[in-house]
């Protein structure tokens, strides 16, 4: 039996964007197995190699451990693939034993709805981002948010610096007087992504201009870049149950793209 701190010690600091490496550090997956994986669950996109759904797994896999929402015998344990389902509903598991091979301590041994364990586990809990503060200032990164990435809103290149930042602003807060914001995944915690209509706002079904990530601080909004609307995919898809929670529009440009998205890209959007 495995104590949850003791795998709380071999996951290390979860205060990290190199969820992946740090999965990977923590167990083996064997390819085959994370492909299988993909073929039972519900179809969706998952970019090339599944590293979306590796990226998914790095981080569900640590909430379930730190939820305590596993089980385990005398040399496995076993957790939720965190809420991915079969076509059928039925919730698919993870079987993870100890690699005698050496480092890391734990190897993905199976994948699936049948599973053969004392007790099944519960998929975890997906963490609720902090509240909204309404009404407090938004305040930008640095003073070039847009003109470090003037490719993703040239529309606005030509705009003086402070009507860009009027203009961010401006669509911040509109769509979140429409509650148009999504949960966003980003270095251990939950914030927010929110679209930036910007050119029209007739159909908000379609694509915005562009997304901005932001922190809730106490007195703020921090935006801390702008994103183009496929970039934040990954990140956003850790924070829904299904895929097809997420909105249309950015299902759409994650489709788009996703077979020619790098892991980079994958792993830490706000980087690229």
């Amino acid at each position: 039996m495995f104590a949850q701190e003791e795998l709380l010690a071999q996951l290390g600091d979860g205060y990290t964007n190199k969820v992946v490496e740090r999965l990977r550090n923590f167990a083996y997956l064997p390819t085959g197995i994370v492909h299988q994986l993909a073929k039972d669950a519900l179809t969706e996109e998952w970019g090339i190699n599944e590293y979306a759904l590796e990226k998914y797994l790095a981080v569900h896999i640590p909430w379930s451990i730190e939820q305590g929402k596993f089980t385990n015998s005398y040399n496995q344990f076993y957790v939720t693939a965190g809420h991915l389902q079969t076509r059928y509903g039925t919730p698919l598991y993870l079987v993870f034993g100890q690699n005698n091979q050496g480092e890391p301590p734990w190897r993905l041994i199976k994948a699936g709805s049948n599973i053969k364990a004392p007790e099944l586990p519960v998929s975890p809990d997906i963490p609720e981002p902090p509240t909204i503060p309404m009404g407090k200032e938004i305040v930008m990164m640095h003073d070039h948010i847009l003109g470090d990435n003037a490719e993703r809103v040239p529309f606005l290149s030509n705009t003086p610096l402070v009507a860009q930042m009027c203009a961010v602003s401006g669509a911040i807060q509109w769509s979140l007087n429409r509650n148009l914001q999504l949960s966003y995944w980003y270095y251990g915690k939950m914030q927010y992504l929110v679209p930036l209509y910007l050119e029209n706002r007739e159909n908000i079904a379609l694509a915005p201009d562009a997304v901005a990530p932001i922190q809730i601080n106490p007195n703020s909004l921090l935006v801390r870049t702008v994103l183009s609307p496929d970039m934040p995919y990954a990140n956003a898809r850790v924070a829904v149950h299904r895929h097809d929670q997420l909105p249309p529009w950015l299902l759409d440009a994650w489709k788009r793209i996703a077979q020619q998205t790098t892991n980079e890209q994958i792993e830490d959007p706000e980087e690229q």
